[in-house]
């Protein structure tokens, strides 16, 4: 049978939090519950047609946080749920994965994206009889993404090879930053996109955003490193999801999707330039739809690194202000496993607010990773 198409129909986060912030004493799956029952509360529809949730995450607390979060929101237990880890990348990966279920016909209506806390990441510890075991190391805080050998462990270290191979400089990247964080202020005072914010003890805005950031403040905060913390996204918490459904379950339901998900693309590169694995996945989805990049009206680029959306811009030529409309996660936080689905959200809300027809979001994840997405307003 031909493939079907899958509609992204809609989407809600929860407002994202510093680490040691907003949800500091609360367990991920438990505001992830919150923000499931809330999308209950929208489509109750979901308690009798969902047919599985899908999570990314990347530092959580382990298990398949997915089912956790599923079960505490009073979903019937017979509905699965799946927890993915694919790093930075994990939320928009389970996009990828619940597009190909519909697009199979496997699965009608799924709710995909993501969870993640920094602030209860567990204290990990190799076992002593693995290779990696050090005796003057308690805890570690992170896994290895890639054998030692293909140098791509170190994230910071990855992210200054990319900035190199892009020849992109430090005033770059802090003006960029200053940048992300001026566009979300104008966002948070329009309240552009609060409409897809489930307030968390009644707060609504992302803990993250600075209402006065200047270049020169930034500059006072710089090392003398080319990647330092004042151009890299923090740790953060947060959740976001996304209501996924096929032709056939939205004509049943009487619902009108807003978007197509018209094409998605994986790609995998060397893990010591891991950050531009934005670039790798969407050369990957271009040369597989034959689609032109001048044909997308708005681009989503995951911030992790204010290196990204500048090297995405200048491999393509791209005016900056196509890329993260309204900032992007150096302003409003990056929640590893929650970023994918919190930047398709705004990338759709982009989409809205300007009438353009196609979008992209694409997020680079450790061990030289990336992953793209291509989407349709169907109401430009």
């Amino acid at each position: 049978m031909p493939p079907r198409d899958a509609y992204l129909i809609d989407g809600l986060r929860l407002p994202v939090g510093k680490a040691g912030g907003l949800y500091k004493t609360t367990i991920p799956e438990r505001f992830t519950s919150y923000l499931l029952h809330a999308f209950r509360e929208k489509y109750p529809v979901l308690e009798t047609d969902l047919d599985e949730l899908l999570l990314g995450n990347a530092v959580g607390t382990g298990g398949n946080m997915a089912r956790y979060a599923l079960l505490h929101a009073g979903f019937p237990p017979r509905i699965p749920a799946t927890t993915i880890d694919f790093q930075c990348g994990a939320g928009l990966r389970a996009l990828t994965a619940g597009e190909a279920q519909i697009k199979s016909g496997q699965s009608h209506c799924l709710l995909v994206g993501g969870l993640e806390s920094a602030s209860l990441a567990p204290r990990r510890q190799y076992h002593f009889r693995d290779e990696r075991f050090r005796w003057d190391v308690e805890f570690y805080e992170r896994a290895e993404f890639a054998p030692a050998e293909f140098h791509g462990n170190d994230l910071l270290e990855a992210a200054k090879n990319a900035a190199y191979a892009s020849d992109i400089t430090k005033d770059e990247l802090m003006a960029w930053t200053v940048e992300s964080h001026r566009r979300a202020v104008v966002a948070v005072k329009n309240e552009t996109l609060r409409p897809s914010i489930v307030p968390w003890n009644d707060v609504w805005m992302d803990h993250s955003i600075r209402l006065n950031l200047t270049l020169a403040a930034l500059r006072a905060t710089q090392t003398t490193r080319l990647i330092d913390h004042t151009t890299a996204a923090h740790r953060h918490d947060g959740a976001g999801l996304l209501l996924l459904g096929s032709e056939e379950f939205c004509e049943k339901q009487g619902l009108k999707p807003a978007f197509r998900i018209v094409a998605s693309a994986l790609a995998g590169g060397p893990p010591h330039l891991a950050p531009l694995g934005v670039i790798w996945a969407t050369e990957k989805l271009l040369a597989q739809t034959g689609t032109e990049i001048s044909d997308i009206d708005r681009f989503e680029v995951n911030e992790s690194f204010a290196l990204k959306p500048i090297a995405f811009a200048r491999r393509w030529g791209i005016a900056a202000e196509k890329i993260n409309t309204f900032g992007g996660n150096l302003a409003y936080g990056h929640p590893f496993g929650a970023s994918g689905a919190i930047n398709t959200l705004h990338l759709m809300r982009a989409l809205q607010t300007t009438g353009g027809r196609f979008g992209l979001v694409t997020a680079a994840a450790a061990g030289g990773l990336g992953a793209a997405v291509l989407i349709e307003n169907l109401a430009p």
